[in-house]
């Protein structure tokens, strides 16, 4: 019955539930004792509200199980556009799955009183607004104190060319982020896998719990595809040499990220350790000169904004500093919360990678990676990433977990890792995270 498990490392898979249970229990002794109170019961997933069944989901259960299995059934025949399709109708149907249209799409914009939507419906003249963000900023709600106004202005933009109506402005959400999945597959597609391998591993990206909760009406979803654009472009100069597509998406990747997140300084980090690599191995300076470009022209848009709109981009980012870290380096006055904390940030992102995913990164015979060789420009990329999320956590970012929302541009990152899977190892890898991911969409009530 569970043959389909056979190729994937199920000693290892049992060891990591195992070993998130007893952080589950150790967490929860710690806030029992009064010792920890800054992490979440539901540890490590931050965004969970309940477990329940959620009966009017149950439908769309079923229709995500019969699209599931028929995409992967004919994966091998699908192109980037029909695996996009696929991909597109998987999200909606797991999202739906939560309990319907209300609870998948409309609730985490207008749920609580501190989303983007609050401060956007209060918005009159955007121009105005935005002039004086820096001066407002720490009065505004909980998201937009932490993010660059273009999060809010988006969501204000859309519900005003939609009539405030909340299904207008779901829908740009969804397409926008699911266009990751296109990304996904154009990348595996320069690194010269075929076009079944691609979709295959698009496929996967797709049915990740990660990207299948969290990128339907999640900011963080067209995050995500922003800085996958910049990915991509990353690929296409270290594969290609110097070439104008691969600038072209490296730069406007950079920028677009940067205008909707602090965090955008993830992809200007991880490019500069892969410019000092691709200039002490290959002895190709592409990367640089793209990185050079993208922060000329991140200066000029910067001078730009405070010109025209008198919006001061840096002093944003040093007050949403401020507020994310008020007393400072968090290791210092909470040192037991800031532990718990970087673990919970690792435990969720490895959990919703999907349990057989995860487990296939303790078997390097599995992933065939020369981990150690810097001379392989892909994992290179992917140890970039990884070295300088965990660096981003040791500073002390993202403090409470909701990392698998929060960071879901990393993942695209671990699934370049996946790339040289055997085809039935990679089969057994989607089924374990398609089944993995419907189980929690149905049972999991999740919100941010």
């Amino acid at each position: 019955m569970f043959s389909f498990i056979k190729h994937l490392p199920v000693k290892t898979m049992l060891k990591l539930i195992l070993c998130w249970v007893v952080l589950v229990v150790f967490n929860y002794i710690l806030i029992k004792s009064g010792l920890n109170p800054g992490t979440p019961v539901n540890f490590p997933i931050s965004n969970l509200q309940d477990v329940s069944i959620r009966f009017f989901g149950l439908p769309y259960t079923v229709l995500f199980l019969i699209v599931f299995f028929l995409a992967l059934k004919y994966s091998e025949r699908l192109n980037m556009l029909q695996v996009w399709i696929a991909g597109l109708i998987l999200i909606v149907l797991g999202n739906l799955a939560q309990g319907g249209v209300d609870a998948a799409f409309y609730k985490p914009f207008y749920e609580t009183d501190y989303q983007y939507y609050h401060d956007a419906i209060q918005i009159t003249n955007w121009r105005a607004w935005l002039s004086y963000f820096n001066t407002n900023q720490v009065e505004l709600l909980a998201h937009s104190q932490t993010h660059p106004p273009f999060a809010v202005l988006l969501h204000y933009f859309l519900l005003n060319i939609g009539g405030n109506k909340l299904f207008i402005l779901a829908t740009p959400f969804i397409l926008l982020s699911s266009l990751s999945i296109i990304l996904v597959w154009q990348i595996m597609k320069s690194l010269g896998l075929s076009a079944r391998q691609s979709s295959q591993l698009a496929l996967l990206f797709t049915v990740i719990p990660a990207f299948n909760i969290y990128s339907a009406v999640s900011l963080d979803g067209i995050i995500a595809m922003f800085s996958t654009i910049f990915l991509l472009g990353m690929v296409k100069i270290v594969k290609r040499g110097m070439n104008l597509p691969g600038m072209f998406l490296f730069i406007g990747g950079i920028l677009l990220t940067n205008l909707f997140t602090f965090g955008g300084i993830f992809l200007v980090a991880t490019a500069c350790l892969t410019a000092t690599r691709e200039i002490i191995i290959r002895k190709r300076y592409g990367i640089l000169l793209a990185l050079l470009v993208s922060l000329l022209a991140g200066i000029l848009s910067y001078i730009a904004m405070l010109h025209y709109f008198a919006y001061d981009h840096v002093k944003a980012f040093l007050t949403a500093s401020a507020i994310e870290n008020p007393h400072g380096f968090r290791a210092f006055y909470i040192p037991l919360e800031y532990f718990m904390t970087r673990i919970e940030n690792v435990a969720e992102i490895a959990l919703f990678l999907s349990i057989g995913a995860f487990a296939l990164f303790f078997h390097h015979h599995h992933l065939k990676l020369r981990i150690y060789d810097l001379h392989d420009d892909i994992t290179s990329i992917f140890l970039a990433g990884v070295i300088c999320l965990l660096l981003m956590f040791i500073a002390g970012a993202f403090k409470t977990g909701e990392t698998a929302r929060a960071c879901l541009f990393i993942y695209p990152y671990l699934i370049l890792a996946l790339r040289n899977l055997q085809e039935h190892t990679l089969r057994s890898t989607i089924i374990v995270a398609g089944l993995q991911t419907i189980i929690m969409q149905t049972f999991g009530g999740f919100f941010w």
